[in-house]
């Protein structure tokens, strides 16, 4: 990548971060208004917070809804091996698709760590999307204003995921994703 090309995505990030929250496109005073009576006056970005925004932030809703799944089935896949539950496997492989179960199944034993909350994210489909916005809100590091940007972007509150323990997860259930988004765009052509 060039410097030109760093720079477009820096902005693009920036406005990205700026517009999040922001109920309709307003002039930059009024944007500044809206965040102090949101109380975000307290929480002000650095340039290290906008070049630490994940890409899936720019994504369409539904894609990311989609990352956030698979984030929340690598996170999961010690339990999902251990459980003879038929509705829990049910339940993740409605999400995410019986192919894509069947390799987080696959994978090899310590590749994610175990997390805690990854049995009651089994539980329902809304504490699963949790888990998995809150994997994702890993790879945002340890940049709490950047979170507290990004976790507007989601339909459930995430859960709070130490950031080394969650971007192993956010990473691994990357990887599937795209495997697969990848399958589903060869398939289609």
């Amino acid at each position: 990548m060039n410097a030109r090309a760093d720079r477009q995505r820096l902005v693009g990030q920036a406005r990205l971060l700026g517009a999040i929250g922001v109920p309709a496109p307003v002039g930059p005073r009024a944007a500044r208004l809206a965040r102090r009576l949101a109380g975000r006056a307290g929480t002000p970005l650095a340039f290290a917070d906008v070049a630490a925004v994940p890409d899936w932030a720019a994504w369409p809703a539904e894609r990311r809804a989609r990352l956030a799944d698979f984030a929340a089935a690598a996170a999961c896949a010690e339990i999902l091996r251990r459980t003879i539950d038929g509705r829990r496997l049910a339940r993740v492989a409605r999400r995410i698709g019986e192919p894509a179960l069947d390799a987080v199944l696959a994978s090899p034993p310590g590749l994610v760590a175990a997390f805690a909350q990854a049995e009651g994210a089994l539980a329902d489909d809304e504490a699963f999307c949790a888990l998995g916005a809150g994997v994702l809100l890993a790879e945002a590091g340890r940049r709490p204003a950047v979170v507290a940007r990004l976790s507007e972007l989601f339909a459930v509150a995430p859960l709070a995921i130490d950031p080394d323990r969650g971007l192993g997860a956010a990473h691994a259930g990357r990887g599937l994703f795209m495997a697969f988004e990848a399958g589903a765009l060869e398939a289609a052509a």
